[in-house]
């Protein structure tokens, strides 16, 4: 998947801002995925700083379809509602 793919599906998740971090720097407790040189880097970030569930990708579509598996993931145990069309 591309990013614009990526960002959609988080919107209509209704995934929120701080779980993750797409090239945007360090948030603590969220999945970091973020361009380094020419390979993408995933990695969970929690509280004290330690990074967690590292992952290296050679392309930035392997890299988002992980991010996704990630969140949906998270959803299945949260208790956030996607969004609903606007029809």
């Amino acid at each position: 998947m591309d990013l614009l793919e990526l960002k959609d599906r988080l919107h209509w998740a209704n995934i929120p801002d701080r779980w993750y971090s797409l090239n945007e720097g360090l948030k603590p407790d969220a999945c970091i995925l973020y361009k380094n040189y020419s390979r993408w880097e995933f990695f969970y970030l929690d509280e004290k700083g330690g990074r967690n569930d590292f992952k290296v990708f050679s392309n930035a579509e392997e890299a988002y379809d992980y991010l996704w598996s990630k969140m949906e993931y998270l959803l299945r145990y949260s208790k956030i509602e996607p969004r609903k069309p606007n029809i």
